[in-house]
């Protein structure tokens, strides 16, 4: 009698207990959505990223890279900073004390100015496509087809002082040309505008029509270069240097095609 009456006891208690551990569960969490108001942007900017989610009590957004800071701005809203260029992954989670999710989204801060030689405005030369152009420097003032030029069409931003030449087939951005007020652009009712000259650095802490900056400093760190041109119209003719192992390109005034001393540089592109 005793040994039953202890094994209804039990009973009753595992019954209890069970149904208080399923009343005390927490609930599935479920990541509905990670949104980010951009991914492509230059430092001075931010991102804004908004969690949503059921089930979690908890909202946190980390990431392994140093050179970013992280906001939270509400409890599921985060505000996201870098004061240097950089790409980062950044990780969302939302949780309960039993469940968790995570999602995660790949941000670039990108700075002003020639990094490097390759990259222009935070866009990478041969590597870049289109999509992220418009994320930086937003639609173009004119979009122009490039004769024989394997499908190449020229994006130009004069009130940037630059030409962008995109692959019509890949998208891919093959060249950017770094324009002075020298250079304008004649649309289709014959109507010329200027190019704002490009404002930031080209490299090397050089700048266009800057007196500083003359064709004198590329000469010492560039060499002779490879190839000489002059559009022919002395006595003061546009001269370009090229050099074709550093894929690089610059024009200047002159009176001939060896005189550089003293010459501002006009126009860099690079290829």
């Amino acid at each position: 009698m005793n040994t039953l009456k202890s094994l209804l006891s039990l009973s009753l208690l595992v019954i209890l207990s069970v149904s208080c551990s399923s009343e005390d569960k927490d609930p599935a969490v479920v990541f509905t959505a990670l949104t980010a108001n951009k991914t492509d942007l230059f430092i001075e900017d931010a991102v804004t990223i908004n969690l949503e989610g059921t089930g979690y009590t908890e909202a946190n957004l980390f990431t392994s890279n140093t050179k970013i800071k992280i906001n939270k701005i509400t409890s599921s809203v985060f505000e996201i900073t870098s004061s240097q260029a950089t790409t980062a992954t950044i990780t969302a989670e939302l949780k309960n004390n039993s469940n968790n999710q995570t999602k995660s989204v790949t941000i670039n801060f990108a700075e002003h100015g020639v990094k490097n030689f390759k990259i222009v405005e935070g866009i990478t030369v041969d590597v870049d496509k289109s999509g992220k152009l418009i994320n930086l420097l937003g639609q173009p003032d004119y979009k122009v087809s490039i004769p024989d030029s394997n499908n190449i069409e020229a994006w130009l931003y004069l009130s940037k002082g630059l030409d962008v030449y995109i692959s019509k087939t890949t998208n891919i951005i093959t060249q950017i040309d770094v324009k002075s007020f020298y250079y304008y652009y004649t649309n289709s009712e014959n109507i010329k505008t200027p190019y704002t000259t490009y404002p930031y650095e080209i490299g090397n802490g050089w700048k266009l029509n800057n007196s500083a900056t003359t064709m004198d400093a590329v000469i010492n760190k560039l060499n002779a270069p490879s190839i000489k041109t002059s559009s022919n119209t002395p006595p003061i003719s546009n001269i370009g240097y090229q050099y074709l192992t550093e894929r690089l390109y610059f024009r200047f005034y002159s009176d001939s095609e060896d005189n550089y001393t003293g010459k501002k540089i006009i126009y860099f592109s690079i290829y």
